[in-house]
């Protein structure tokens, strides 16, 4: 077996091989924002049991939060259009929105429209930090396969009527 050199970094060690892997795992610079979402995350029961038109909600307003530079979370507004412009079925953007606030992945602040004035929903995604600066309440892992299971049930029994 060759003897290594202790001051050769090459691929084998944290020299070059180092350097590449940082530079290709670190988030991209050009492509106009990034959000990173953590294992435990994308394992919960809240996230995996997401309906499609939720997915695409969630998907939608974490764009909008992106375009943000991530500093507006608590002041989210998308209007019912863009979100069924992204591809949420249109009778169904109120359900998926129910169903993100329901297995604590998003606050909604309700808006009201009518008598010529319009006040948006307002949205704050509970896994990344408010725009005051406040950390993320995570309100998603208290959602457990039961709580996931009672909302398709809940769903099929008002489908039903």
């Amino acid at each position: 077996m060759p003897v290594r050199d202790p001051r050769d970094h090459s691929r084998t060690e944290r020299g070059k091989t180092f350097s590449l892997v940082k530079k290709h795992t670190l988030p991209p610079n050009d492509q106009g924002g990034w959000m990173a979402e953590t294992r435990e995350f994308l394992e919960s029961s809240a996230y995996r049991t997401l309906s499609t038109n939720a997915r695409r909600a969630l998907d939608r307003l974490k764009i909008e939060h992106i375009g943000h530079g991530r500093t507006h979370n608590g002041k989210l507004i998308v209007t019912h259009d863009q979100f069924i412009s992204y591809g949420v079925t249109p009778e169904y953007v109120g359900d998926a929105l129910d169903e993100l606030a329901f297995k604590g992945l998003l606050k909604i602040t309700r808006g009201r429209a009518g008598n010529g004035t319009a006040h948006p929903n307002v949205f704050r995604l509970t896994f990344d930090g408010d725009y005051e600066g406040a950390p993320a309440t995570n309100e998603w892992k208290r959602c457990t396969d039961d709580d996931a299971k009672r909302w398709v049930e809940t769903v099929r029994e008002q489908r039903k009527i």
